[in-house]
């Protein structure tokens, strides 16, 4: 292991004249659930400090390169693909380890670090859980000291911190952690980190706002109409939250995370169990009638399912809620594209407007999909539907000139219509032959598609599932490979796209670790059993226990009440009568 590391270095030294000394491996550690004696770690060596662009400058395109193309699916045994996927991640960890440590993310193509994420390191807290289950544990031990030294009140560029980004990658990371190694520390630095969080959750309805001021310890509102708040957002803590509660026996983190369905459960629309993109958080109400299971919303309808998962099927309001959007998507977004009626893909709905629009985001969704089919008897039957939005899903990829998805994609719905007009040339042929054609042509790493062939491969051990995933690595592998790392690139419809300079932190959290659980040998024993582990949306392990919370405390009960629509209405009213004299009266 020392000599790979050592090689990889030197690469890297030939590449930039400047590298730092390799990592130092140990024998890998063993522990149970709650290790009895305190684990032994490689000494901590800091990084030399990386100069960061705190003010993130716009994208930079670059000119790329192809690599060739690496061995055919057939020609490959699983062990041989898996180790394909875990040098993929070692060449882009040292990449970051050698330009940009301790920042967020590392620019793979100028070799540069950018913090994107308040700067405590991101790639490294998101990415840690994945060093660990490939076996990297010189790696692991060094980002495990790295985090031990995180603090949370330095944020960089600027004292907002996004509660959505932060739960999902930095919790959803130190959790993993401690699920995997057993280390208490993982288990601490996520108190403190949540704890800083909470302020976001002291609202009327109990719906967070976007940011947490961490200077001066207040929930800040998003740039959205009414400071809404994002409904993917807004219901993408629970697992996190529930997860914390259970390891801490604090059931706090639980009940506030909960708060937020009291909302929807009052809530009323004409697709029931469907809900707008947009949410007040001081009253509860929609802002607007976007529905979508896309960007902005799709993982609102993930943890829905997970939450059930993960509580056993005891949790018997989130299977109400669960089953009933499933239904919903069911009836009013499922679309089955014009001369293609083997495949199922999503549209979103605007007013009485129906998109024939996808987006990779929305591809968790077949995943999701068989997930909950095979955990609840009573959705068995959307297992057909979910198999056709699989390859709806996979033909977004295979169509295109290089294999790869583009970041939204639309189609020809059951009447013709696009939402682009009629179709010409490249469209018509794209439509007319896969069923779907780029709208926004560009690929930044995404997972999804990745990540619902992982759940088709585990639930079915068809191996057509693991063909796809390393086709779409191979094409990842021939037009993403940059410098130091893998660069998301600017067309994907394009022989000769250029490279886009980012690397986020999922890249390493999501995209390689499905793509490395998904070549388990069923032979032995694989990685995270979905009997054992719930993944969060960051592609997180937490154990799934048999643990009941307990009743939430009457202080955390309060639903939403006239005086609350009240209040806000009158803030409301008084900026629109102080603010225009305000004004007027600065002009002085």
């Amino acid at each position: 292991m020392l000599n790979s590391i050592n090689h990889r270095s030197l690469f890297l030294l030939w590449l930039t004249t400047s590298v730092t000394s390799a990592a130092v491996t140990t024998t890998p550690p063993i522990y149970n659930d709650h290790p009895p004696t305190k684990v032994q770690f490689d000494p901590y060596i800091p990084r030399p400090t990386p100069i960061v662009d705190e003010t993130i400058a716009p994208v930079d395109f670059y000119p790329s390169r192809m690599h060739e193309r690496l061995p055919d699916a057939h020609q490959l045994t699983l062990n041989e693909k898996q180790q394909y996927v875990k040098q993929a991640m070692m060449f882009a960890w040292d990449g970051y380890r050698t330009f940009s440590w301790g920042s967020d993310e590392n620019r793979p193509v100028s070799n540069r670090p950018v913090n994107t994420r308040n700067g405590w390191g991101a790639t490294i807290v998101d990415g840690i859980d994945t060093l660990y289950l490939m076996g990297l544990y010189g790696e692991f031990n060094e980002a495990r000291d790295y985090i031990a030294n995180i603090d949370w009140d330095a944020t960089h560029g600027s004292s907002l911190v996004q509660v959505f980004e932060t739960t999902i990658r930095y919790v959803g990371g130190l959790l993993s952690a401690y699920e995997l190694s057993g280390d208490e520390m993982f288990v601490e630095k996520t108190v403190e980190l949540v704890d800083r969080l909470l302020p976001a959750f002291n609202t009327p309805t109990g719906i967070p706002y976007q940011y947490v001021n961490f200077r001066s310890g207040k929930g800040v509102k998003s740039g959205f109409p009414d400071g809404a708040s994002c409904l993917a957002e807004l219901g993408t803590v629970q697992l996190e939250f529930t997860r914390l509660s259970e390891i801490t026996g604090d059931w706090t983190y639980h009940h506030i995370g909960q708060r937020v369905y009291e909302t929807f459960i009052q809530l009323k629309t004409d697709q029931p169990g469907l809900f707008p993109h947009l949410i007040n958080p001081d009253t509860g109400d929609a802002v607007g009638d976007y529905i979508s299971w896309g960007g902005m919303a799709d993982s609102f309808y993930e943890y829905l399912i997970k939450q059930h998962v993960m509580a056993g099927g005891k949790d018997t309001e989130k299977k109400d809620m669960m089953v009933q959007s499933i239904r919903s998507m069911e009836r009013y977004l499922i679309t089955r594209p014009k001369g293609h009626p083997e495949l199922a893909l999503l549209s979103d709905i605007n007013g009485e407007t129906h998109s024939p629009v996808m987006d990779e985001l929305a591809c968790f969704a077949p995943g999701n999909l068989l997930l909950a089919a095979r955990t609840t008897p009573e959705l068995a039957d959307i297992e057909p539907l979910a198999f056709d939005m699989m390859h709806g899903c996979y033909n977004a990829w295979a169509s295109t000139r290089t294999g790869i998805a583009p970041e939204v994609f639309a189609y020809m719905d059951e009447d013709g219509n696009t939402v682009v007009g009629n179709l010409t040339g490249r469209r018509e042929y794209l439509a007319r032959v896969h069923g779907v054609f780029p709208l926004a042509a560009s690929y930044i790493l995404r997972p999804e598609t990745i990540e619902s062939l992982f759940y088709f491969y585990r639930f079915t051990h068809d191996r057509r599932y693991q063909d796809m995933a390393w086709d779409i690595f191979n094409s990842i592998h021939t037009y993403c490979r940059a410098n130091s790392g893998f660069s998301g690139i600017n067309n994907v419809d394009a022989y000769y796209p250029n490279w886009d300079d980012r690397q986020e932190s999922f890249f390493f959290a999501e995209t390689l670790k499905y793509l490395y659980l998904i070549f388990d040998d069923p032979s032995t024993e694989q990685h995270l059993s979905l009997n054992e582990w719930v993944l969060n949306t960051e592609a997180h392990p937490f154990k799934i226990m048999d643990i009941i919370p307990p009743p939430a405390p009457p202080f955390l009960k309060k639903h939403v009440c006239w005086i609350d629509h009240a209040i806000a209405f009158l803030t409301q009213w008084m900026k629109l009568i102080f603010i225009p004299y305000l004004d007027l009266f600065n002009q002085f």
